[in-house]
Formats: C-alpha cells, sequence, structure tokens
C-alpha cells in the first residue's frame, strides 16, 4: 500500500538537508580514504548512461511484466548508476520469487516518476509501482554514511525489500489470504522472511531495508508522530525487521546484540517471533508453492 506521499516529501526534504550537512562536514574532515569511491568512478556521460540503462533493463518475466518510464528529472551519472543496480536486483529477486511461488496472475512491475518518493501495489491495474523518487531517496538516505559500492548495495536493499513488502500486498489481494494482523505489518513480515529464508544476499538486502527505517526514525524524531497510519512507526519497523533477521540466526547476529542496534530484551524474544511467523507464512503460502516435477 502506499505510504503518504507529503510525509515522504517531507522526509526527502530532511534527508537532503542532512546530507548536505553531513557532505559540508566531511570536506573539513581527515580520515581514511581508501576505501571511499570518488565522483570520477561513476562518472560516466548523460547520454552514455541513459543508452546503459534501455539497453541492459529486462522486460518480462513470464507471469511478472516490467515496465520503465522515462525519468525526466536527470538525477546524475553517480544516481543513474545505482538506480540501474537497483531495477536488475529487483528483476533478479522477482525471478528467485517465480522458482518458488506460483504467481496467481499476471503482474506489471513499473518503475516511474511519481512525483514523491513512494511505492504501491494498485489492486484494480495489478500493478507494482516503484518510483524512482523512492530509489533517489533512499540514495540520498545512505549517502550520508557509506560511498560507493556500500552505498549501492544499501541502496539496491532497500528497494528489493520495499518491493517484496508490494508483492506480499499482490499476493494477500490475489489470494484472499487469511492474515491476522495490520496488512503492512504483514507485508514487512513477508519482506524479510522471503529474504533471509530464500534469496541470495537476504539477510543483508533486509538489514539494509532495516537501516533505512533506522535513518528515517532519526530524521523524523523532533516531528509528531502519526499513530493514525496504517504502517506501524518507523522505528518499530526497523526493530521488528532486524528481530526476524537474528532470530533466523542468532548465533550469525549476536553482534547487533553487542553493537547496541537490538536490545537485549527484545532479543530474547527474536527465536520465538522467528519460529512463530516463519511457520504462519509457510503454513498461508503451502498451496500456492511452485511444484517441481518428479524425476
Amino acid at each position: 500500500m502506499t505510504k503518504s506521499t507529503s510525509k515522504w516529501i517531507l522526509i526527502r526534504t530532511l534527508v537532503l538537508a542532512a546530507v548536505g550537512c553531513l557532505l559540508l562536514v566531511a570536506t573539513d574532515t581527515a580520515g581514511d580514504r581508501s576505501r571511499i569511491e570518488t565522483g570520477a568512478t561513476h562518472r560516466v556521460k548523460e547520454s552514455t548512461l541513459e543508452a546503459l540503462l534501455a539497453s541492459n533493463l529486462p522486460q518480462n518475466l513470464v507471469d511478472l511484466k516490467f515496465s520503465y518510464g522515462t525519468r525526466k528529472n536527470f538525477r546524475g551519472s553517480t544516481a543513474n548508476h545505482t538506480v540501474l543496480i537497483s531495477e536488475q536486483a529487483v528483476y533478479r529477486i522477482a525471478g528467485e520469487l517465480k522458482k518458488q511461488i506460483a504467481i496467481p496472475i499476471e503482474i506489471q512491475v513499473v518503475f516511474e516518476e511519481c512525483g514523491g518518493p513512494d511505492s504501491f501495489y494498485d489492486e484494480d491495474s495489478h500493478e507494482i509501482v516503484i518510483c524512482y523518487e523512492l530509489i533517489y531517496a533512499y540514495f540520498e538516505v545512505f549517502s550520508g554514511t557509506l560511498k560507493g559500492t556500500a552505498r549501492d548495495e544499501a541502496t539496491k536493499g532497500a528497494v528489493v525489500s520495499m518491493f517484496l513488502h508490494e508483492v506480499a500486498h499482490a499476493l494477500i489481494d490475489r489470494w484472499d489470504l487469511s492474515i491476522t494482523g495490520r496488512e503492512e505489518d504483514v507485508a514487512d513480515q513477508f519482506s524479510t522472511l522471503m529474504l533471509i529464508n530464500n534469496l541470495p544476499n537476504g539477510e543483508e538486502m533486509a538489514l539494509a531495508g532495516a537501516r533505512s527505517f533506522k535513518v528515517l526514525a532519526d530524521l523524523e524524531k523532533d516531528f509528531e508522530k502519526d499513530y493514525s497510519d496504517p504502517h506501524s512507526l518507523d522505528e518499530q519497523r526497523y526493530y521488528n525487521t532486524i528481530c526476524l533477521v537474528y532470530g533466523h540466526r542468532p548465533e550469525r547476529y549476536e553482534y547487533l546484540i553487542r553493537n547496541g542496534s537490538l536490545r537485549v530484551e527484545r532479543a530474547f524474544e527474536c527465536e520465538e517471533d522467528y519460529a512463530r511467523l516463519n511457520k504462519s507464512w509457510q503454513t498461508l503460502l503451502a498451496p500456492h508453492l511452485v511444484r517441481l516435477p518428479e524425476p
């Protein structure tokens, strides 16, 4: 479902301001630059990049059809390089998803400019729309602390997480799944569980999605919270996501407790939360899993 566009525009304004301040500080700060890619690394002529975008984007995947709108507000080669990486990642993840789940109806995956950062599933047209402004917003969010490949990977992970969130809405709609709890929370659960259980590099993508919620929560801390929003607060979405990641493999992600990302009190419940929610989703999806032919 859509998140309030006006809220996202406000957040994006805050992000731009915060990133600008961070970049100003960075110009006066000495440090190890060995891991930082310079802008020259991705510096490509705009015409060349546009040609690359047009030639490298796949168009269909059986029941999932992809379309890519024109980006009128060209943001520069570095940001558009990240957009391309994110688009290709969504396509690859969709391919992995198709190996596991029998998509109930042809779904169009649309990348387009929307006038504000957003993503949503349209029940009438069966379209999952991912707005370019949302990808740019993630790019700007992560640019404050990450550079080059690390920033691209974080952006890609957040975009894929949001794509799977919208896939959940599509499946709930088309299969009329019997869910308990708010649909937005359930969609978050599906996205995280699919990533950490079944998809390549999924755990890192899930953590990138969680990290984006944390950054947004920090930017919003001085503003009044909208408790009527169908989505949980960004702080809650952050903790819910990393709790499932930790509960899935506590021995690997024990560092989340050590570095203060996950509170000990919450961590005690995460293994049980993961086991319960994972079993629930396995039950919901069982009739719709792809049946492989017997040898």
